[in-house]
């Protein structure tokens, strides 16, 4: 692994409040300094090695900030993944020791062997961001769960950060807002407004243009009215399933918001998965409900269509559920503090379901 010692910017955590529920929030770990030393990892596809081209361009958008330190695990291809599990847990814990934010390659199938050898003491103790989403769901769960630190469901270097044109101006925007030290902020609403996309361009064959078109409408919508507000817990419905029933679930706090992705899923599967999730009393815990807008959703083979429709009737009653929000497989995509306090605002059944994420004001 190439590695650059960046200077320390570990913080101590600022005092705060009690969550909803009882549960100990978890802390905001340190924000980025002017010309931040970034880590790039790479636990699950090789897509840097297989798409080198689109590799490059997200490592080049992010230089735009600083320095880049790139993992060995994003030179390798190795059976179904990268590097082995043991030795990518090492690399993990080497590049949030030594940069001031670590930030996954890609998403994929191979992290959930990686996690058992995770020292989440050590990522507690290092204090620094760790960014990603999709395969990387179990973990930015995990470590304000393990390591009572919040941790950023948020875009990667060759899905988003590799796009032909550059990432997508909201993406870059909510990812600095939440990050950078130079954006100070006590309470921030998740924007909503804008063209978005989930055309599929094959990387590095395709891709050599700003993606366009849509899966429908999709707009940001009040299912069902109400107001709530505690930590935010959730992302990949698939990635989260892999985990329920073991030792390394990340149960969420009494009161949570959960989030939830259903990328590519018909209505008969989503129903299956939020099934699976009820019968464990996953949902019970949740104060509200946002889904996000759904990248290639497809029909059942009937033809039914009804995400929404399938989502309410699995919810347990009296909670406020939105939809259509910007939080996943599409672009633009924003960042969410998994662990940190949001409030959903579903009050009027007409007007646009606003999430904003809440933190405290650093202490002195």
């Amino acid at each position: 692994m190439t590695t650059t010692t960046a200077p320390n910017t570990t913080t101590a955590p600022s005092t705060t409040p009690a969550a909803p529920g009882g549960a100990t929030p978890a802390r905001w770990p340190a924000a980025l300094p002017a010309n931040a030393t970034l880590g790039v990892w790479a636990p699950s596809s090789p897509a840097p090695v297989l798409f080198p081209r689109r590799f490059a361009r997200g490592l080049a958008a992010l230089r735009r900030r600083g320095h880049v330190v790139v993992g060995d695990s994003c030179r390798s291809a190795q059976g179904p993944g990268t590097l082995p599990p043991a030795a990518l847990a090492e690399e993990l814990h080497t590049l949030l020791e030594e940069t001031d934010c670590v930030i996954a390659a890609v998403g994929g199938w191979t992290l959930t062997p990686v996690l058992p050898h995770l020292d989440f003491d050590r990522i507690g103790r290092a204090g620094k961001p760790l960014v990603g989403y999709s395969d990387l769901t179990s973990l930015v769960n995990l470590v304000p769960h393990r390591s009572g630190l919040i941790a950023f469901h948020g875009p990667m270097v060759v899905s988003e950060w590799g796009e032909a044109d550059g990432p997508w101006e909201a993406t870059e925007t909510e990812f600095d807002q939440l990050l950078d030290a130079r954006h100070p902020w006590t309470e921030r609403t998740v924007p909503t407004a804008g063209d978005w996309s989930d055309e599929n361009l094959f990387w590095d064959r395709e891709d050599d243009r700003r993606r366009h078109g849509n899966s429908g409408a999709q707009p940001p919508r009040t299912l069902r009215t109400g107001t709530a507000e505690g930590p935010l817990w959730g992302g990949s419905l698939l990635v989260l399933g892999l985990l329920l029933g073991t030792p390394l679930w990340p149960e969420p706090a009494p009161g949570s918001i959960m989030f939830l992705e259903a990328d590519g899923m018909a209505p008969d599967e989503f129903w299956a998965r939020l099934e699976q999730f009820r019968l464990a009393g996953v949902l019970d815990r949740a104060a509200g409900v946002v889904l996000s807008r759904i990248s290639g959703p497809r029909p059942t083979s009937s033809g039914f269509a009804g995400h929404d429709e399938t989502l309410l009737r699995i919810l347990p009653d009296g909670l406020p559920v939105a939809a259509g929000l910007p939080l996943g497989h599409a672009d633009p995509m924003v960042t969410l503090p998994v662990g940190g306090t949001a409030r959903l605002d579903c009050q009027d059944p007409t007007a646009v379901p606003r999430l904003s994420l809440l933190r405290p004001r650093p202490a002195g």
